[in-house]
């Protein structure tokens, strides 16, 4: 078959659809995997790394008021209607699968349009604008949290699966990461990243804090930051200027996210649907602190999901001080049961097989259709 997969714009979207299209391709080797997303966007340095061909077009989001900018967004999602629909009309895909984004919008429309199954995948508990209004023409809509059903319309179209994890991200390896980095096997380690752009306030709070936690925790302890590559310069300064260096590493991105998630025993990270799938299917206890602007405040509801199920600490952005986050890792640095406690609250909300039932999900669908047309 040929599959378009299309998403983008963070990793909370581009990741889903490299797991789904890792699963396809694990199915049957001849599936042809293509990804559609936007040109200058994470998904453009990060789908060919995984080895899949990527074809990018133009798309920026619209405002939601009336303005010069939103205009021009307006006129660039008209013309990138027009580059999906060349697209598709050359790939003649057999299906289309959307996790999200501007770009994944323009293409899933398109495709429906033309009477191609479409299928979109809405990795939050509160869904974008754009996941709902697709979902009036997909055929199936999968959800990563039964509690996002209410939000959608055709509730006979929803399947709460999961959302799709690499492999690699609870089959990582820290010895790599251990080496390079000068990191000692006999501590423990807090792994610290705000997503896949980094998180300023995250990267700062942290440092900050360190400042305040007993020399005697520390002890046993040591800390890998990924902060970013924009703020990768100016953090290793600032830690230059500590106290810490021996136990401080500061990295500016790492690919293979699941070595360090096999070397973390706790994570202070942001809560987006995709980060959160990712500690649940290892599972990690962590400090959530939910970027406060993101759609819908859906990285809240995300993050208290899991401390509604005991799995993780909250803190609010707006809460967020150094003195606050060196209390929480303080009692969680301490209190081994404690932390025990949450990695394994978290490991059970875990949905492994979430890739691997969507596509099996999706073959049944192509499956039944194809058995109505031979029998009429």
């Amino acid at each position: 078959m040929k599959i378009i997969v299309t998403g983008g714009g963070t990793g909370g979207h581009i990741y889903p659809a490299i797991s789904l299209a890792h699963e396809f391709k694990d199915r049957d080797n001849n599936n042809e995997i293509i990804f559609v997303g936007s040109e200058d966007k994470m998904e453009s340095d990060i789908v060919p790394h995984e080895g899949f061909p990527f074809i990018g077009i133009r798309v920026k989001g619209i405002e939601r008021k009336v303005s010069i900018g939103s205009i021009s967004a307006l006129l660039l999602f008209l013309k990138s209607l027009f580059a999906s629909y060349r697209i598709i009309k050359k790939i003649k895909p057999d299906l289309i699968i959307g996790t999200g984004g501007y770009v994944s919008g323009s293409v899933t429309l398109v495709a429906s349009l033309l009477n191609i199954p479409t299928f979109i995948h809405e990795q939050n508990i509160i869904p974008g604008i754009t996941n709902q209004f697709l979902s009036m023409f997909s055929k199936i809509v999968f959800t990563s949290f039964p509690e996002t059903n209410k939000y959608f319309w055709k509730k006979n179209r929803i399947m709460p699966l999961g959302n799709p994890v690499r492999k690699d991200i609870w089959q990582g390896d820290k010895t790599k990461i251990l080496k390079e980095n000068d990191l000692n096997i006999n501590k423990k380690t807090i792994l610290v990243f705000g997503g896949s752009k980094g998180a300023r306030i995250i990267n700062e709070t942290i440092l900050d804090s360190i400042n305040l936690i007993h020399s005697t925790l520390l002890a046993d302890w040591q800390v890998l930051i990924v902060s970013g590559k924009d703020d990768f310069e100016e953090y290793k300064r600032k830690l230059d200027k500590t106290g810490y260096k021996e136990i401080i590493r500061i990295l500016p991105y790492i690919y293979q996210i699941g070595d360090a998630y096999d070397l973390a025993d706790l994570v202070v990270c942001r809560a987006g649907a995709t980060t959160i799938a990712e500690l649940t299917a290892k599972g990690i206890a962590s400090v959530l602190i939910p970027y406060p602007y993101a759609t819908r405040n859906h990285q809240l509801y995300n993050a208290l999901f899991l401390e509604k199920n005991l799995a993780a600490i909250v803190i609010k952005e707006e809460e967020l001080t150094k003195e606050r986050v060196a209390d929480e890792l303080s009692k969680l640095m301490k209190d081994n049961e404690k932390l025990c406690l949450l990695a394994n609250n978290s490991k059970n909300l875990g949905r492994r097989q979430a890739a691997k039932e969507i596509v099996n999900c999706i073959y049944d669908f192509l499956g039944r259709k194809t058995s109505r047309r031979n029998a009429i």
